[in-house]
């Protein structure tokens, strides 16, 4: 069973209480693809908090969260908070990038 890869924007919205909060959690999946780009400021515009993921066996993967991050930053400036991502780190056998 293999997990397909997101085409094109995929999108999942989920309610959570917090401290008697109850607070909307949207996650916007990207999948970082060059075409989308110009969308990418509307769903930055009300973000709180962005992640970027890469995948650690793929190369140039790693490459783009620098550009990604600079992206974020040239839209959102200091007002959010940005989590760096690895993923796939359980396909050991494949993995490119390394811990250190």
């Amino acid at each position: 069973m293999g997990i397909k890869p997101t085409v094109g924007i995929d999108f999942v919205s989920k309610n959570v209480n917090i401290d008697d909060k109850s607070i909307r959690l949207q996650l916007w999946d990207t999948a970082g693809q060059e075409r989308f780009k110009s969308l990418i400021p509307g769903y930055l515009r009300d973000s709180h908090a962005i992640f970027l993921v890469f995948d650690v066996t793929n190369q140039e993967s790693y490459k783009n969260v620098m550009t990604w991050l600079d992206y974020v930053k040239e839209h959102r400036g200091d007002d959010v908070l940005i989590f760096i991502v690895a993923n796939k780190i359980d396909v050991l056998e494949e993995r490119i990038i390394s811990l250190a």
